[in-house]
């Protein structure tokens, strides 16, 4: 229901679209359509390193995504509005003893 009621941008892998809209926002650059939900690609810890490279010119946009090919990539889903937000429901808690 969200995603028909939210405007959403979905990434369905690592594509120039992606590398763009990432790099943009790390560098603070991003100017494009305001979306309530992103879902694609997470650029965690593991790709920092490859992606600040590249925003920093010191590696070429190919050898990005040949770098990320190897790389066991998760998709993330991100709330970046209220509008978004309104659809999370608390469903239940559970106590975990991670003592073992």
């Amino acid at each position: 229901m969200a995603f028909d009621l939210c405007d959403t941008l979905r990434f369905s892998g690592v594509d120039d679209a992606w590398l763009d809209f990432v790099a943009d926002h790390r560098m603070g650059l991003y100017c494009g359509p305001k979306y309530d939900l992103v879902f694609g690609p997470v650029a965690n810890d593991d790709v920092y390193e490859t992606l600040q490279l590249f925003v920093n010119g010191a590696i070429s946009r190919s050898y990005v995504m040949e770098r990320l090919k190897v790389k066991k990539l998760f998709n993330q889903l991100v709330f970046k509005t209220e509008k978004a937000l309104a659809f999370i429901r608390f469903v239940r808690a559970e106590v975990v003893d991670a003592r073992g």
